[in-house]
């Protein structure tokens, strides 16, 4: 699937430009024609260009849409409603004005003969492997339906998974904002201006005052470079991120962290296990799942190890034991699987195990924020205890100079 670049006019004469993705350039025409455009232009758009809109267009239309598309096409084709009927029916109630043309370019691609994976495969990045995997499972299956629930109900769990991770992650991020947001001030306005009064009392300052001093002085010195360096931070970790080997050493050092790891490892085992439940329950053979499962994850550090068992699972090994010599797992994972393989019942157990480490995490990002609020007052109070420290120590001397004299 490719992208093109066009300029066009539409039926009342006025010119559109956009991007659409398409097989050709001669179907990319097609298509335009369809909908009723005079092209004037039409172009493949280059890698860097198809990035930056298959990244727009995941802006624009979310998990939540996707779900709620997904939950609808379920219901509906379900009730029996026919599937072009039922497209009519998503595009007039969808309330995401970006969604639209995505849901009407589906909709077409099926007047025209198109299978609806293949359709939704047309869009790009837009939906989730996972859910294309599974609708095209369910056209060769005759399980449609079925499968397009099973991608909701997938698509719920992991968006779930999203909501604890983000419960998880807003206390310490608040809590260090807090801080700098705090240190930045004082350092920037308040001793400056104390320390101005100080040098004219005309007292000696203790090691403590000046220290603040000269930290205070750094700040004001340097806080345009600093400012630019925290906000490099997070482009220098993305490009850092193309890089496998640092990815590796990232994610190790991720699940290994105090505190840190307690949440990132149980949403990796959480997403491990409904992934597998999804993809086993819709019979997506072993290398294909793990072709799916890997990416989902987002961990370099389990992928290098997972492709390990998916090869020794190919030569006819046991998922149990494969899995277990790659040490990544816990006890109780591996022992799941086990009986799992044991008594048929993987995707039982499979279902099992995404619940038990989602209720985990849950647990997990509620023990953390407990954590991080007493300790972020800790924090702040000593810092603003040194501070208050240093500046009245000089002024507690001259009292005890004037009280002596």
């Amino acid at each position: 699937m490719r992208n093109y670049s066009y300029d066009a006019i539409d039926y009342s004469g006025k010119n559109v430009k956009g991007r659409l993705a398409s097989e050709t350039i001669t179907s990319a025409t097609r298509d335009l024609n369809e909908k009723g455009l005079y092209i004037v232009s039409i172009r493949e758009a280059t890698s860097q260009q198809s990035y930056l809109y298959q990244l727009f267009k995941k802006i624009q239309v979310g998990r939540q849409d996707i779900l709620e598309f997904t939950q609808s096409f379920s219901v509906m084709m379900n009730a029996g409603i026919p599937i072009i009927a039922v497209l009519d029916d998503i595009l007039i109630s969808t309330t995401k004005k970006a969604f639209k043309p995505f849901i009407s370019d589906i909709k077409q691609r099926l007047e025209r003969g198109s299978s609806l994976s293949a359709a939704l495969e047309a869009q790009g990045k837009l939906f989730p492997d996972i859910v294309k995997t599974l609708v095209l499972v369910g056209e060769e299956t005759g399980h449609l339906e079925e499968n397009l629930r099973k991608a909701s109900e997938h698509l719920q769990r992991m968006l779930d998974l999203s909501a604890a991770i983000r419960k998880a992650l807003l206390n310490p991020v608040i809590a260090f904002a807090a801080i700098f947001g705090a240190l930045t001030f004082w350092m920037l306005f308040v001793i400056p201006n104390l320390v101005v009064t100080l040098k004219g009392l005309g007292v000696k300052l203790p090691a403590l005052t000046l220290a603040i001093i000269a930290t205070s002085n750094f700040f004001q010195s340097h806080w345009k470079m600093l400012f630019f360096t925290l906000s490099l931070t997070p482009l220098v970790i993305i490009l850092l991120g193309k890089n496998r080997q640092f990815r590796y050493i990232r994610d190790l050092t991720l699940i290994k962290l105090p505190f840190i790891k307690v949440i990132i490892f149980n949403k990796l085992l959480a997403t491990f296990s409904e992934q597998f439940r999804i993809l086993m329950a819709a019979g997506i053979a072993i290398e294909r799942l793990f072709d799916l499962l890997i990416p989902a994850l987002g961990n370099e550090y389990f992928a290098v190890n997972l492709l390990k068992a998916k090869e020794n699972i190919l030569y006819g090994r046991p998922i149990s034991e494969s899995l277990e010599q790659q040490k990544i797992l816990p006890p109780l994972v591996i022992s799941k699987i086990r009986v799992g393989e044991t008594s048929g019942s993987l995707d039982k157990q499979f279902d099992f195990l995404a619940k038990y480490f989602t209720t985990k995490l849950d647990n997990a990002t509620d023990t953390l924020g407990k954590i991080v609020e007493p300790l972020a007052m800790v924090v702040i109070g000593g810092l603003f205890a040194i501070m208050i420290m240093g500046l009245l120590l000089p002024i507690y001397d001259l009292v005890s100079t004037v009280g002596k004299a």
